[in-house]
């Protein structure tokens, strides 16, 4: 590799932040530009599984992220009534998103030239500022990827998350109840408990968050007596969005541009494995700059990558409908229960 190849990584969310941290300055000049920088931390928890956790590592922000992360010592899972069906002892944490970004953000190089604007032409972006590789790590509604790959906009779904704080006494259970239409949990969190819910509520693209909230108090009326203390007591707070996928992609690199985190595959958020895709594909990235340079890292990554994150998005979706199937819920329950005692 030639000394200080240039990275232009749109995106500053964890995907893009760590790719940043994660190059290395000696070898690689990196460019990182955001939209809206603010927005980079906000959110409730991200459950943080070994890959993400490795990653960490690797970026050398682990222990400072374990510090600040709750861990989860049970994971229970429940019907729609409350009654168990499943109950595990998992190797979690829970990581206040605005520490984790916190933390990447500390772990930047000193070099990385940031730049806050609108990026609607990422190559033309590039040529500007001589750019060899362009990394679009711009999310679920990746300018960077619908540039590339036109009519690659992202799938609107019929689904709402709605997720917030609960103050109380510390958490140490994750809990998740699944039933028809539906699906609500908690876990540890930095004011005692996070919260969590995701229902259907049709495919507009505007969500107003006092109906988004009604509309969830209305459909888990009739749930766990748990779920309702909960929404009652959250009030009027809570950060409701539509949840979008990526589309399907055949692979996630071209010719000097590369796509990594939920630019590449956005999925449901039932399985918790948003941000630790980021991470590892940040950390693999970043590997084979180091290795092939900016020409042969992007069909290498995305021979390593692709593959991994086109399967997850999927099982998500698949995953998230059978959490809230109705008329197989009995099937999926005995199920459940079955694996849970040979477990």
């Amino acid at each position: 590799m030639r000394p200080h190849e240039h990275v232009l990584v749109i995106g500053g969310g964890v995907a893009g932040l760590a790719t940043a941290a994660a190059l290395d300055p000696r070898r690689v000049r990196v460019t990182l530009v955001e939209e809206r920088p603010e927005r980079a931390g906000a959110g409730t928890v991200l459950a943080m599984w070994r890959g993400g956790r490795v990653a960490l590592d690797a970026i050398g922000v682990g222990e400072r992220v374990r510090s600040t992360s709750f861990p989860a010592d049970r994971a229970l899972l429940r019907d729609a009534t409350g009654r168990g069906l499943h109950d595990i002892a998992p190797s979690l944490w829970f990581t206040p998103r605005s520490e984790l970004v916190a933390a990447l953000e500390g772990a930047l190089p000193d070099s990385v030239t940031r730049l806050t604007r609108l990026v609607t032409d990422p190559r033309a972006l590039a040529t500007q500022l001589g750019a060899d590789l362009v990394v679009g790590a711009d999310g679920v509604r990746s300018a960077v990827r619908q540039h590339a790959w036109p009519g690659t906009a992202p799938v609107i779904t019929d689904w709402i998350a709605l997720r917030g704080h609960l103050p109380g006494p510390p958490e140490h259970t994750a809990t998740e109840w699944w039933g028809p239409g539906g699906l609500f949990g908690t876990t540890p969190g930095p004011q005692g408990a996070a919260w969590f819910c995701a229902v259907r509520g049709g495919r507009g693209t505007t969500l107003d968050p006092a109906d988004a909230l009604a509309l969830a108090r209305g459909h888990f009326a009739d749930w766990d007596p748990r779920t309702r203390e909960i929404l009652a007591a959250v009030g009027e707070q809570g950060d409701t969005q539509r949840i979008l996928l990526a589309p399907r992609l055949r692979t996630s690199a071209d010719d000097g541009l590369v796509l990594i985190g939920d630019a590449a595959h956005a999925m449901s958020p039932n399985l918790g494995r948003g941000a630790n895709e980021a991470l590892e594909d940040a950390v693999a990235l970043a590997a084979m700059i180091h290795r092939h340079g900016t020409k042969g890292a992007p069909h290498a990554f995305s021979r390593r990558r692709h593959l991994r994150g086109q399967v997850l998005r999927v099982a998500a979706s698949a995953g998230l409908r059978v959490a809230t199937t109705g008329h197989a819920a009995p099937a999926r329950d005995a199920l459940v229960r079955a694996v849970a005692i040979l477990a």
